[in-house]
């Protein structure tokens, strides 16, 4: 039995009940070779102010909402079967899990063009970006891995095993963290990003959907599909310390910017559960579309946005009274995954942002791959990483100008003639180089 035969087999068998909304997947919207779903939040940017986007499963495209005016403004056209998407932390790119098409797409957001298409696992169905924007992340339930990309060059230049058909996965704030939901070993992987191994593997429910974590990281959400439930993960001792019922089958969840409430797409029920996090219960109950799949919370946490693959609308909620306040049509069929930008993060790079780029090489010229160059201070709250591409180059966008910055590389192989340098960043500044000794 070759491996797609052996994955179709194993990922096929029924895991969880059987309802009217498990044939409406299984008929029209999911891939002969998996019935997978998922929604990953994205991390929001501002480069395009006041948009969402959301992957039209059935359609191969992207829809672009205008949050302002709550209208569908564009369609771009992706790979086969988007799932998901994830913004980039500045909102300049936007990256698409495309499930049938074992690859990513990006989107520049400030055209709303693809520009790069990148090879993945197969099966991707979760994306996240890391806070500082170096990083994506990607699950492949295929290959039951996670692709590492670095947004420099936009290559996978890693891979992580996890367990068996991961799906959901998110990033702490502090990026030193990265939760992955199992789907068929109906656990949570812990991935330690620095090192890109998993140092825990966490017991939840049954079929774990999707995945977030508060503000603090101290605290980890997961929507059991199978077991109709949210798992509650103290992330001190990655343990279960909660289970708290919802209704049928969610699949997607979100938390409000302050931590106090947790929202969960109940796909069997077309509603969706609100979670008051300090008693750990469900406060309110909100209908929504059929077949609700993702779910965002805005900037300022004054609304809720839930993708409807049934009713090919997306629902907005006003948080504060728990109505609806519009319902968008999408173009595209099945909209399924949804992030949206934050215009209150900076607004991507501006006519004040500069660009820093490099080389790490021997001293006979040869690029060095795979190592990190590092950038703190100034205006920066916590350092910025850049990967080198295997040709040694390595890029940092969307950098304050007029500050100090301290630039520096290290590694176990190689040591430098000058590991660390000093910038005065009053523009854009190119081949900053590192060269290790001979």
């Amino acid at each position: 039995m070759d491996r797609v035969q052996k994955i179709s087999a194993e990922r096929s068998r029924p895991v969880h009940k059987t309802s009217g909304f498990g044939h409406f997947f299984a008929g029209y919207i999911l891939p002969a070779f998996f019935l997978f779903l998922f929604l990953t939040i994205g991390f929001g940017g501002a480069s395009a102010q006041n948009r969402a986007y959301v992957t039209n499963i059935a359609a191969d495209t992207v829809s672009v909402i205008d949050t302002a005016t709550n209208s569908e403004i564009q369609v771009i056209p992706v790979g086969s079967r988007p799932i998901a998407v994830a913004l980039l932390p500045n909102g300049t790119r936007a990256y698409v899990a495309n499930q049938n098409g074992a690859s990513v797409s990006v989107i520049n957001t400030a055209t709303n063009t693809v520009i790069a298409t990148i090879p993945v696992g197969l099966g991707p169905s979760g994306v996240a970006a890391s806070p500082n924007g170096q990083l994506v992340y990607v699950t492949n339930q295929g290959d039951d891995n996670v692709s590492v990309i670095s947004t420099v060059s936009n290559t996978v230049i890693g891979t992580i095993p996890v367990g068996v058909a991961p799906f959901g996965v998110t990033f702490n704030v502090a990026g030193t963290r990265a939760y992955v939901t199992n789907r068929l070993s109906g656990s949570i992987s812990v991935i330690d990003t620095p090192s890109s191994t998993v140092i825990a593997t966490i017991p939840v429910g049954s079929i774990p959907w999707a995945v977030v974590v508060n503000g603090p990281g101290t605290r980890v959400y997961v929507a059991n599909g199978g077991s109709d439930s949210v798992s509650v993960i103290d992330t001190s001792t990655n343990t279960v310390i909660a289970t708290i019922p919802v209704l049928n089958d969610p699949i997607a969840i979100a938390i409000s910017p302050n931590g106090t409430r947790v929202y969960v797409a109940n796909q069997g029920s077309h509603a969706v559960s609100v979670i008051d996090t300090a008693t750990n219960t469900v406060i309110n109950t909100i209908i929504v579309g059929a077949f609700p799949s993702g779910i965002a919370v805005a900037p300022g946490g004054g609304f809720v946005y839930v993708t409807n693959q049934g009713s090919g609308t997306v629902s907005v909620i006003n948080t504060t009274t728990g109505v609806i306040v519009a319902n968008i049509p999408t173009t595209g069929a099945c909209p399924f995954g949804i992030a949206i930008v934050d215009p209150t993060t900076g607004g991507g790079s501006t006519a004040a942002d500069v660009t820093i780029t490099g080389r790490v090489a021997t001293a006979d010229g040869r690029g060095i791959g795979k190592t990190y160059v590092r950038l703190s201070g100034g205006e920066l709250s916590e350092p910025f990483y850049a990967l080198t591409n295997p040709f040694g180059y390595y890029r940092f966008e969307g950098i304050p100008a007029g500050e100090t910055y301290v630039i520096s590389v290290s590694s176990k192989r190689y040591r430098y003639t000058e590991s660390q340098r000093v910038l005065d960043l009053g523009d854009s500044i190119a081949e900053v180089d590192f060269i290790a000794e001979p």
